[in-house]
Parts: C-alpha cells; structure tokens; sequence
C-alpha cells in the first residue's frame, strides 16, 4: 500500500532526483521541484501547474506567478490577499491564483455564481473567449454589488486579476490528478529503486530519442548507488534484467541488435552452449570464434566485441584484441574454417595455435587447399603476433563504442582517460549534500548555455550555466558568472574535460570560480 507520508518518496521531489517521475523528468521539473520542495500532494499539484509555460511567462511586479509561488512558501514574500474575503480560497496556494476552480469560488463567494455562470467563467478563463469574459464579467459586477461583500473598485480590482489568470491558471482537478501520478511514480522510485530503473530502461526504445533516455537512466541510476552494466557472454538476457544485483543490458538494448538480428544472436548462443555441451561462462576465445563468428552476421559480432561481450574470465580477450583477431579469422575462407572446426583441439591455446595447424602442408595434416593458402594462413600468423597498433583497450575508445552502440558510456566515463587525483569532490558527493568553498571537481562539459542578463548591474553581460560529469554521476546547477565566463570561455565547449573550483551553496549550486584544462 503506498504511503502517502513516505519520507523518502518526498526527499526525491527535495533533492530534484525526479528522472521518470510523472510530469516533473525535465531539467525545468527537476529544478523547481528542488526550489519548491513539496511536503504533501497540495503543494505537488501546485508546482505541476506552476511550471507550465502560462504561469512561468506570467510577471507581476517583476516576478513570475511561478517564482511567487515558491518565495511565498519559503517565506521571502509576505502572503497577501487582494481582499480578506479570499484568504480561506487562496491560503493553500499562498495567495496566489493558480486554479481555474479558485476563480469559480470567488465568483460564487463574492458574485453570488450559480455552477453554469461559474462554469462559463472557466469556459472564459480555458478558452480565453474575449466575448464570453465580458459577459461574465457583466455578471460578476453586478452579482459583487447585490452581494456587497466587496465594493466597486475592489470587485473591479479582482475580475481584472482574475482575467490575467486566463494566461496561466490550470484545472485544479488535472493538477490533482496528475500529482497523485506523480507522487505515485516518486514512491515507487523510493521504495523499489532498483526495480524502477529496470522499468524505466526496458521500455526507453519507446521514447522520442532513446539513447539520450537510457542516457539520463544511467547517470541518475549512480545516485542511488545502482550499477548498469554491459551485457557479457557468460550472463546475458535478451532486454534489460537484473544480474547479480546489477541491471545489465540486453542483446537487443544494443543499437544494430534490436530485431530480428538480435532474436538471432540470442538464438545461436543458445544453440551453441547445447551443441558442444559447455557453460557460456567456461567459453574460450577461439572456441568463440570457431562455434559462434561463423553463425552471427559481421556488424552484430563487431557490435558485441566493441561492447566487451566477449571480454569475460574464460576468454581474457579484450575488446580490440577480440576486433582485430575476428578480422583475422574471417579472413580465412569458409573451408578453412570449417577446417578448424572439425579439427578443433583442447591443447590450441589460441587462434594462433589453430592457425599453425591450418597452416601445415598437406602432408603434415594441414587444412590450407594449396601452398599459396598456406602462405596466406603464415602471413596472418605474422599478422596476430606484429599487429599495426596496440591492442589495449583506450578509455577513450570504450566511451565512444558505448555511446554509439548502448546510448552513454557504460564501463568508463570520458574523464578516466585523465588524472582525477586533483580533485577533491565527486558530482555524486555534491548532489549527496556536500557543501563549501575550494570544492575542485574534474569532470566532463555535457552542456554548456549561455544566458544574457537583463537587469541589475551586469546587465548586457553573459553568464552560463554548465551540465558536468564524472564517473559517479551528473551535475546540472553549475553556475559561471560573467567574469568568469570572459576569462574561461575559449575553453567551456561541451565534451572538454576540466577540473573547476568554487564553492557549493546549500541549494546544490556550484558556483565556479577557476577553471583548469586537463
């Protein structure tokens, strides 16, 4: 049963940890779910109707509907009500206007309205019907002056406020609705985390773009101290599951794999593990090689091996090593090949022990259809024991294979290519509430926007705002004032790496004052 006082469900909408929470996943929901942090479902249907675009465009005396509201209950703004008639309408709401039912009340309260007249004032408030406002508001004038509870000017004063509402008021009982979603979403996400992320990755093919959705599942997925995973040969699934208490990806989570080619890979595995009789988890190298290359189409093998699905303890191959060493054997033509296979023998240690064998004359035993293939076959022995390049698997490398084929990086983030030992603070630690000066983090620039400031004493000037990331997660308050930016900008451009300094306020912001290049 949910609970609807559940601390941990509430602390989420605090700490704007609101990926996959019902209406409130965007980078504008999560910020002002961290500014208002709702304590009960009133306040969360509120902030869902704050913060659609009538309401955040709306400025009265300089200040936005949506930035009233919050000061109003933080208490940086005196709570006040055009007239005291309507404290007991607009006290949930601190005095604000947020609700077409609010302006339904006041003209039954204050007016006199039957339900039809107050449901034409919200057909006129919905709708913005000019002709059908100055109906009502004919209404509403004389229904104030048979009910006397206001006078002329003050039941002018308060239809003119509520006319300006129709540019940003909301259905109070769509808010409700769609704040019981999301609360129902947050409890979820509190109370069986794991699960959630599960959930929300499996069905991430179903988003407009969805490399950047498994993008933001995984780096939120950090916070809550959850690990996802590549996919490996000894363990794997078709979709998304859970592994060791790891979420891995599937087969067919990987991009080029999401049809019939994954079915089919998955299928060939499968039948391959039967076949000879062996755990995937006990596979050698070349035993994938002789058993599976030929059976699974090149893009999907090279998408696999780029991924490290065949990188486990049995094989001890790495990624480029396992690309590289694929070329080779599919170089081979397919008797050669079937050669191997029908001679295959526990004492090869590796492909080049096969091709040794594959290389012998004839005479000897060897499998090549003449002396010119046998000297093909000793020239790619060559080829494994001098290749062009190194073999190791480059961070920098694995990032950018994860990325094209999984969505983000997986195994490694884009800063452990670089020294990290200067740092003195992790994102993960400053969104856990780390707080204070000289805080120094090395991370990667994912966003950077630039934002010109229209009052004030720097007016004119540009600031920005960046999105970091390391490998325990992401940060996406970054401030960097003018100053700042003149003096750093031909280096804040996204996909940089940088160690930036500066102190962190209680609200999470990290206000960057040195910027260093790695």
């Amino acid at each position: 049963m949910i609970d609807y006082y559940d601390d941990k469900a509430w602390a989420l909408f605090r700490d704007g940890l609101t990926k996959g929470v019902f209406q409130l996943e965007s980078n504008l929901g999560k910020s002002w779910s961290k500014k208002l942090a709702p304590e009960n479902l009133e306040e969360l249907a509120a902030l869902i109707a704050i913060i659609r675009p009538g309401c955040l465009k709306a400025v009265d005396r300089g200040k936005t509907m949506t930035q009233r509201f919050v000061d109003r209950k933080w208490l940086k703004e005196e709570v006040t009500y055009l007239h005291e008639s309507l404290e007991d309408i607009l006290k949930p709401t601190y005095g604000v206007l947020v609700y077409q039912e609010q302006a339904m009340r006041i003209a039954q309260k204050l007016a006199g309205f039957d339900l039809q007249q107050a449901d034409d004032l919200r057909k006129a408030i919905g709708k913005k019907k000019a002709d059908l406002m100055a109906k009502v508001k004919k209404s509403f004038l004389e229904g104030a002056a048979s009910k006397g509870i206001v006078n002329k000017d003050e039941a002018e004063e308060i239809f003119g406020w509520i006319e300006k509402s129709s540019r940003y008021s909301f259905n109070k009982s769509h808010a409700v609705a769609y704040g019981f979603d999301s609360y129902w979403s947050a409890w979820y996400k509190a109370n069986h985390t794991k699960e959630f992320f599960l959930s929300y990755l499996y069905h991430a093919n179903e988003k407009q773009d969805p490399h950047q959705e498994i993008y933001e599942l995984v780096n939120e997925a950090k916070a809550f101290d959850i690990t996802v995973s590549c996919p490996k040969l000894s363990q794997f699934s078709l979709k998304f599951a859970i592994f060791d208490d790891d979420i891995q990806f599937g087969i067919k989570d990987i991009k080029g794999l999401t049809g019939v080619t994954g079915d089919k890979v998955v299928k060939v595995i499968k039948e391959v593990s039967v076949d000879i009789d062996k755990s995937l988890q006990n596979l050698t190298w070349l035993e994938v090689l002789l058993y599976l290359a030929p059976k699974i189409n090149s893009t999907a093998f090279k998408a696999l091996a780029s991924i490290g699905f065949f990188s486990t303890k049995s094989t001890g191959v790495t990624r480029n090593q396992a690309l590289y060493e694929y070329q080779i054997f599919k170089r081979l033509t397919k008797k050669e090949q079937e050669w191997l296979l029908d001679n295959y023998n526990d004492d090869w240690s590796g492909l080049e022990d096969a091709l040794r064998a594959l290389g012998k004359k004839k005479k000897e035993g060897g499998g090549c259809a003449n002396a010119n293939r046998v000297q093909i076959v000793l020239n790619e022995i060559d080829m494994l024991n001098n290749p062009p390049y190194d073999l190791s698997d480059d961070p920098s490398w694995i990032v950018q294979q994860e990325s094209k084929l999984l969505g983000c990086p997986i195994s490694m983030s884009k800063i452990d290519a670089v020294d990290t030992s200067i740092a003195n603070t992790t994102c993960k630690e400053i969104l856990q509430g780390k707080t204070g000066d000289n805080i120094c983090v090395v991370a990667n620039l994912t966003r950077v926007a630039t934002h010109k400031i229209k009052k004030g004493k720097a007016k004119g000037e540009t600031m920005c705002f960046l999105t970091i990331e390391d490998s325990t997660g992401t940060h996406d308050s970054c401030v960097v004032f003018p100053k700042t930016r003149e003096k750093y900008r031909y280096i804040l451009f996204e996909d940089n790496n940088l160690m930036l300094c500066g102190k962190v306020e209680q609200d999470n912001s990290f206000i960057i004052e040195n910027i260093h290049e790695i």
